[in-house]
């Protein structure tokens, strides 16, 4: 007498092959590569742009500054000064004692390779009307300071009047009217 045989069904069995494995595996490798690459690039960009805003701040804080103080020379002027690619310095009266305090140096942060695009040693005088000038006190065309590193760069533009503004975005914004216009009634309503 012959055993019986069983037989399995192999469409029964189920499972992943090698080869399925490792291409779902270099498939979840490559997504998460462009993943990583867009967050370190997103936290260069935001790096950047704070240090950028930062900056702005320091310009604005020195105009208004001046312009409280009101100082007739140079060396009395609230001045930001751009030291060499990855620092300036703030020379401001900042306990308010009517005179310039010793000047504060900012470095750019370490990891970030933020550099200034514009020639230095370079620095912006505020007069007592807060407009940029020169060491002389002669009026200074306004210029730009442009902050850069190799995902980008943050340009800080001075007005006429002195006023730093980020190129894209204004540092602060203007004051309006909060109070809502008067409704407007129909020509043929009638008001005692």
């Amino acid at each position: 007498m012959n055993p019986s045989l069983t037989f399995y069904n192999d469409s029964a069995q189920r499972g992943f092959s090698v080869l399925e494995l490792l291409i779902v595996v270099a498939m979840v490798a490559v997504v998460t590569g462009f993943a990583l690459m867009q967050v370190v690039e997103a936290r260069q960009d935001l790096t950047r742009e704070n240090a950028a805003q930062q900056l702005a701040a320091y310009l604005e804080r020195a105009r208004l500054d001046s312009v409280r103080r009101h100082p007739s020379t140079a060396a009395e002027m609230a001045q930001v000064s751009i030291l060499d690619a990855s620092s300036y310095s703030v020379t401001i009266d900042a306990d308010g004692d009517g005179t310039l305090d010793a000047p504060r140096v900012i470095n750019m942060p370490a990891d970030s390779n933020l550099q200034f695009n514009i020639p230095y040693p370079r620095t912006i005088y505020f007069n007592w009307r807060g407009r940029t000038v020169d060491d002389a006190g002669n009026p200074a065309d306004p210029d730009f300071v442009s902050l850069t590193h190799s995902y980008g760069y943050s340009q800080i533009d001075l007005t006429p009047a002195g006023q730093p503004s980020l190129v894209g975005a204004p540092v602060s914004s203007p004051v309006v009217n909060s109070i809502a216009p008067a409704p407007a009634l129909r020509s043929t309503t009638q008001v005692p």
